[in-house]
C-alpha cells in the first residue's frame, strides 16, 4: 500500500486502531496460554513497536481501550483456542490489519510482519450457521408509547431490497408513531440507490425520517461526496438533524457522518485481508457549531434519547477507535448535552449488539443489529413511565433468513451479538 493523504485525525484513529489490535490479541494469547505464550511475546512486540510509532506522530496511545478489546476478541474467538470453530485463526487474521495499514509508515515493516508469521494454529472443521443458530426467540413488543429504529438497511447489497420491504410491511403491522433511519440506507452511495430506498421507505404508513451514514455520504463509483446532494434530490429535504417526539421523549436523530472520501483501501473481515477500495471514512464527524445548535433544540426538562450513525469515542468494537465519531467530536457532543436529561445513546454502523459505558462511564450507549446482517432486524422502542425499552426484531420471513445465515460460520453470530447479546435493553426513566 502506498503511502496515503490523510488528514491527521483519520490518520491518528487508525494508527491507534492498531495499537489497541496488537495489544488485545496479545493478551488473549496470554490468557490461551500453552503454545501461545510464544506467540504473545511476539504479538508484545508488535504492539511496543506501534507505540513507538503513535509516539512519533505526535498522537496519543489509547489505552483505555485495550482491556475492553481484549474482551470482545475473547467473546468472539473463545476463552480457549479450541472453543471457537476458526476462532485462533480469526485471532491469526486479525493481525494482518496492522500489517496492512500500517506498511507505509513503518520502515521495519518486513520484520514487524515477520513477527505474525509463526502463531499457532489450532485447526478446525469449517462449520456454517445452524438453522438452530440462525433464528432468534420471539420478541414481544415493548409496552406504551412506540417508535422504530431501522439501520443499516444497505439497498444495493445482494437480497437487502427484499429484507427492507419485509421489515416495512412488518414494522406497519406495528403501527409505530414514527421510525428513524441512522445511516447506510445504500449500500454504494448510488442515486439508483437513493431512489429505490425512497420508493420502499415511501410503503412505510407513518412518517420516517433518515440521515445519512458513510456508506450514503460518499459514492462508491466516483468516490465523490455527493451524499448530500442526492439525499436532497431524494427526499425533498436538505440533510439535517432532527428533533421528534414521543410522548414525553424527545428523540435526537443526529447525521454524524463525515462526507469525506477514505484514503485507505477498504477491509474485508471475513477474509482479513485489503477487499478493495473503500468509499467513505468509517469514522464519523460532526461539523462546527452542530453539538451546539443540536443542544439548544432539545428542551432541558425533558428526556431525550440521541440516535445516530457513529458510536462515540472511545470504541472498543472492532475495529477499535477507527469506528467511532472522532475523539473531539464525541467530546463536544457530551460536553453540549451535559446539562441536558440524557436517557443515552443508540447506534448503528457495527452491526452488532452491544452496551457500553461512554464518556465518564455516566452515559449508556446501545449498539443495535442491522437489517442487512445476522440477524437482520430491526428495533422497536417503547415509551412509558417505567422508561424507554428497545427491542430487537429479526424479521420474521425465515427463509430468507435462513439462505443469508446457511452462508456464514457461527462465528459470525458472536460477532453479530457481540460481548453483551442485549437484545432487549431498558434505559431507566
Amino acid at each position: 500500500m502506498t503511502n496515503p493523504e490523510a488528514r491527521p485525525d483519520l490518520l491518528r484513529g487508525l494508527l491507534q486502531s492498531c495499537y489497541v489490535i496488537e495489544h488485545a490479541r496479545e493478551g488473549v494469547q496470554r490468557r490461551w496460554g500453552g503454545g501461545f505464550d510464544r506467540d504473545a511475546e511476539r504479538t508484545a512486540v508488535r504492539a511496543s513497536r506501534l507505540g513507538r510509532l503513535l509516539d512519533d506522530k505526535g498522537f496519543r496511545r489509547p489505552d483505555e481501550v485495550i482491556a475492553a478489546h481484549t474482551d470482545w476478541f475473547e467473546s468472539l474467538c473463545g476463552s480457549e483456542p479450541a472453543e471457537v470453530p476458526l476462532g485462533a485463526a480469526v485471532l491469526h487474521n486479525f493481525g494482518k490489519w496492522s500489517d496492512v495499514f500500517c506498511e507505509p509508515y513503518l520502515d521495519d515493516i518486513t520484520e514487524f510482519i515477520e513477527l505474525a508469521t509463526e502463531h499457532t494454529r489450532v485447526e478446525t472443521e469449517y462449520k456454517t450457521m445452524s438453522e438452530k443458530e440462525a433464528f432468534l426467540p420471539s420478541a414481544d413488543l415493548p409496552s406504551g408509547r412506540r417508535f422504530v429504529i431501522l439501520t443499516d438497511v444497505h439497498i444495493g447489497s445482494r437480497g437487502r431490497e427484499h429484507l427492507a420491504r419485509r421489515a416495512v410491511s412488518e414494522i406497519n403491522e406495528i403501527g409505530p408513531e414514527f421510525v428513524v433511519m441512522p445511516g447506510d440506507f445504500t449500500e454504494d452511495g448510488e442515486p439508483e440507490q437513493f431512489a429505490l430506498a425512497r420508493e420502499i421507505f415511501d410503503g412505510l404508513t407513518c412518517p420516517y425520517y433518515a440521515v445519512l451514514g458513510n456508506h450514503d455520504a460518499v459514492q462508491r463509483s466516483t468516490r465523490a461526496a455527493i451524499g448530500e446532494k442526492l439525499y436532497a434530490e431524494t427526499f425533498g429535504l436538505e440533510s439535517q438533524d432532527f428533533v421528534l417526539e414521543c410522548g414525553d421523549l424527545q428523540v435526537a436523530l443526529v447525521d454524524s457522518t463525515d462526507p469525506t472520501a477514505s484514503p485507505f483501501p477498504d477491509w474485508d473481515v471475513s477474509r482479513g485481508s485489503v477487499g478493495g477500495e473503500s468509499a467513505g471514512v468509517d469514522s464519523g464527524a460532526l461539523r462546527p457549531g452542530q453539538a451546539t445548535e443540536l443542544a439548544e433544540r432539545i428542551d432541558k426538562t425533558r428526556p431525550v434519547l440521541v440516535v445516530q450513525h457513529h458510536e462515540l469515542h472511545p470504541f472498543p468494537g472492532f475495529p477499535p477507535v477507527k469506528f467511532a465519531l472522532r475523539e473531539e467530536d464525541a467530546a463536544a457532543e457530551l460536553d453540549a448535552l451535559r446539562d441536558h436529561n440524557l436517557v443515552g445513546l443508540v447506534a448503528g454502523h457495527t452491526h452488532r449488539s452491544a452496551v457500553l459505558q461512554v464518556g465518564d462511564g455516566s452515559v449508556t450507549q446501545l449498539e443495535i443489529p442491522a437489517l442487512k446482517d445476522w440477524p437482520h432486524a430491526y428495533s422497536v422502542v417503547g415509551v412509558s413511565d417505567d422508561g424507554v425499552q428497545v427491542v430487537v426484531r429479526q424479521v420474521s420471513d425465515r427463509d430468507i433468513v435462513w439462505r443469508f445465515s446457511r452462508e456464514i460460520p457461527p462465528l459470525m453470530r458472536r460477532f453479530a451479538l457481540g460481548p453483551w447479546a442485549n437484545l432487549s435493553y431498558n434505559f431507566s426513566s
